[in-house]
């Protein structure tokens, strides 16, 4: 026996009710939930060659050398996160995906990064990092799209800093900065 108390609506009116459903509702949930603003501080470590590495060209423009100033150059990357800046500090987990040289000029590279705790806070969490990395600047800024465990609905940005190159072992440290919100 079906029920006849909803009345039949046409595909305008039934649109014009679920904005309506979606719009109270939306904000029912978003009052239960508050936003906490976090910030972390950690170190990546990047070796170019050598035993340790952990950027690896595997594709690029054929017949050219892949190499970080030359476009079309795809990289895998899996780094270290240590709490400080000597890569025997304390581990706060990896930064694993890849990136691309993607301006003509060789100066710009689009990441697509996450970073994956193991530290206890945070273990088995994840941040989703995206966007143009102005790779030979000192200070660049990317975004916080996605987040897993602690950072569900996250959203926030990354800071990059070099704080130390040595050319001669192919080895860089940069300092890591994240400000995110989320539940």
């Amino acid at each position: 026996m079906a029920l006849k108390f909803m009345p039949k609506l046409s595909a305008p009116s039934m649109f014009f009710v679920m904005v309506v459903l979606a719009m109270t509702t939306f904000p029912a949930i978003q009052a239960t939930h508050e936003f906490k603003e976090t910030h972390l501080s950690f170190y990546s470590h990047d070796f170019l060659s050598g035993a340790n590495i952990t950027d690896v060209a595997f594709a690029g423009i054929p017949g050219k050398i892949w190499n970080y100033d030359q476009f079309a150059t795809v990289y895998a990357e899996d780094a270290p996160l240590t709490e400080g800046i000597d890569l025997k500090s304390a581990s706060v987990g990896r930064i694993q995906g890849m990136f691309m040289v993607s301006s003509l000029d060789g100066r710009n590279a689009y990441d697509m990064l996450s970073i994956v705790f193991t530290n206890k806070k945070y273990n088995g969490s994840t941040l989703q990092i995206q966007g143009i990395d102005k790779q030979f600047e000192q200070y660049r800024e990317l975004s916080v799209v996605s987040g897993t465990g602690n950072f569900r609905f996250v959203q926030g940005y990354i800071t990059y800093k070099t704080v130390f190159v040595d050319l001669p072992n192919a080895y860089f440290v940069t300092q890591c900065n994240v400000t995110v919100r989320h539940y």
